[in-house]
Parts: structure tokens; C-alpha cells; sequence
């Protein structure tokens, strides 16, 4: 809480007065009956996302390169219903504000919680979710084990209003921590081994920065880049690695199950536990696509890019 009050005053006093009019809004928007939030406003941001076409040609390029064998009517499709999707999940992220188990408790369900928490048990490790569905809600898991510190990775936000916005909101309990995704491997050396266990929430799906030696796995029908930073931090420490499987409930309720994908012993490359993660998530993301996160530019990034830029190209 002092690392966010800090950043507050670091400010400007014309950032200070959007912030608290943008939480302000977003307190009344968060205490309202649940009818508003998706019988109204779920609705209005739908169609405000539809009107003025909101990365329409990023989403149909990355829809018809996913899934050649569907139709334009299927691919269009699940663009409609991946608007909906999208506008629930700011709807989810605003209904945060003020979040406790209490009042929030319901939004993120497991039923293997017990069992995760003995798997875990006196060992760091890293869980490995992905832009699905509201993944605002994966760091909820601070809340069902209080003897271990959740550490959310996550990618600073240009705008400093929005910067203080998500950690005010991502602030659910004294063990939950957020740590750029820059300082990880600086952050968890510093702080382990200090007698609590620690949980390193990486989100590994977004398009990495090109590199020379940046290697390809066959995704969705395309060579696809993904970060490796969390292989490389759990085969360096010896973390086991979980992926983590969500199924939407309802409108403001998820349900999760963890698949491990790295034990923490093997002796294995760290691209072998990329393409165990890719593998995990392209099934997920073909039994409900419209749950994951086609506006991002997410192949941007090709081997033909990659050749050009370095002189050379690496095989999917």
C-alpha cells in the first residue's frame, strides 16, 4: 500500500483530479446492482466497441489465420460475440474496485484449492495464465492461500492516470504484490527464502520483442513467438510451473484448474515448456474463442520479419 501511495504523489495535480474521477465513476459503477452492470452496461459498451468498429481488421485478420477452416459467417461470428466478451471483462475489471472476499469471493472458483495449496506446499512456483475470459481475476488466488505471497507480473502503462488506476484496483490483500514485468527475476532473488512461499503470476501469451535467436511454435495454424522468461526463471530456481485452464460460469464468475507443465527438476529446454503452454492454451482457446484476447496484435512478429531484420530464419 505505501508503494501505491507513493505513486500517487508522484502525480501531476491535473493526474491527481482524473484519477479520482475515474475511480469515483468507476466506485458507483462497481456498487451497482448487478442488472446495470450486465443487463445495461455490458450492453452499451457492446455496442459502442461494435459502432465504431474497435480493431475490427486486427480481430478478423487474427480470426481468419486461426481458424481457416471456418466460414466467413463463423469467423464473424465469434467477432460479434468477442465484443461481448471484451466488454464484460471491462465491466469485470471495474466491479474490482473495492474487491474483497466477501463481496468478491464468488468471481474466481476452484475446486482443487485444498489440493493445489498441498501440491505447493513449501516451494515457490509460477503460474502461467493467459488474456482469457477476465484476467484481472487470476491474482483472486491470493485470497484462498494466505501463507504464500502472490507477485503479479505485469507491463507499466504509458498513461500514468491508468498506471495507478490497475494497481489501486489489483491491490486486493497484503499478500499480493505487483512487480513489472522488467524487474521479475531482480524482484523474486531479492525477496526468497524470507519464510513465506512465493506464487509468480506470469500472463505468457502477448507477442514478445524480436530477437535474433527468438525461436517459433506452430499456434493456431501460424509460427507464433511467446515469451519465455517464466521457463527460463523456473528451470534457472527449479519452480514447478502450472497452467492455468479457466471456464466461464457466469457473467462475473470463473472457474480454474491448474495443469502442471514443469515440475521444477527436469532437465529440459526452456522452449519445451513454451510449447507444453502454447499446446494447453490453444485447446482452451478452441473450445470458446471468443474468450481470448483477439485485438491484440498478436502476430506481428513472423520468421519472414525475423530474417529480414537479422539474416536469418528459424524454422517453426
Amino acid at each position: 500500500m505505501g508503494e501505491i501511495k507513493e505513486h500517487y504523489k508522484s502525480l501531476t495535480w491535473y493526474q491527481k483530479i482524473g484519477f479520482c474521477i475515474l475511480w469515483a465513476l468507476s466506485c458507483l459503477i462497481s456498487y451497482s446492482p448487478r442488472f446495470l452492470r450486465y443487463g445495461v452496461l455490458r450492453p452499451f459498451i457492446t455496442f459502442i466497441f461494435r459502432l465504431v468498429g474497435y480493431r475490427k481488421r486486427v480481430i478478423l485478420r487474427n480470426l481468419q489465420r486461426s481458424f481457416p477452416e471456418k466460414s466467413d459467417k463463423e469467423i464473424k461470428r465469434i467477432m460479434r460475440a468477442y465484443y461481448v466478451m471484451l466488454a464484460e471483462a471491462v465491466v469485470n475489471t471495474i466491479s474490482l474496485v473495492g474487491a474483497n472476499p466477501k463481496r468478491t469471493g464468488s468471481a474466481l472458483l476452484c475446486d482443487e484449492t485444498e489440493q493445489q495449496i498441498e501440491r505447493t506446499k513449501g516451494r515457490d512456483w509460477i503460474v502461467m495464465p493467459a488474456h482469457y475470459g477476465c484476467w484481472e481475476y487470476y491474482p483472486l488466488w491470493c485470497w484462498k492461500d494466505d501463507n504464500c505471497d502472490f507477485i503479479s507480473v505485469y507491463h507499466p502503462m504509458k498513461s500514468p492516470i491508468f498506471e495507478h488506476y490497475y494497481r489501486r484496483i489489483r491491490n486486493y490483500g497484503d499478500n499480493n504484490f505487483l512487480v513489472s514485468m522488467n524487474d521479475t527475476v531482480r524482484y523474486y532473488v531479492k525477496h526468497r527464502g524470507k519464510g513465506r512461499n512465493m506464487v509468480l503470476g506470469l500472463i505468457s501469451d502477448q507477442s514478445p520483442i524480436l530477437r535474433a535467436d527468438t525461436e517459433w511454435v506452430e499456434f493456431l495454424n501460424q509460427p507464433t513467438a511467446f515469451i519465455d522468461g517464466g521457463s527460463r526463471l523456473a528451470i534457472r530456481f527449479g519452480l514447478p510451473i502450472y497452467f492455468v485452464e479457466m471456464e466461464r460460469i457466469k457473467a462475473d464468475s470463473y472457474k480454474m484448474r491448474y495443469t502442471e507443465i514443469y515440475d521444477g527438476q527436469e532437465q529440459v529446454e526452456p522452449m519445451v515448456v513454451v510449447r507444453r503452454y502454447a499446446e494447453l492454451l490453444e485447446a482452451m482457446i478452441r473450445r470458446r474463442p471468443e474468450l481470448w484476447m483477439w485485438s491484440h496484435n498478436r502476430w506481428r512478429h513472423t520468421p519472414e520479419k525475423q530474417a529480414r531484420r537479422f539474416g536469418k530464419k528459424k524454422e517453426a
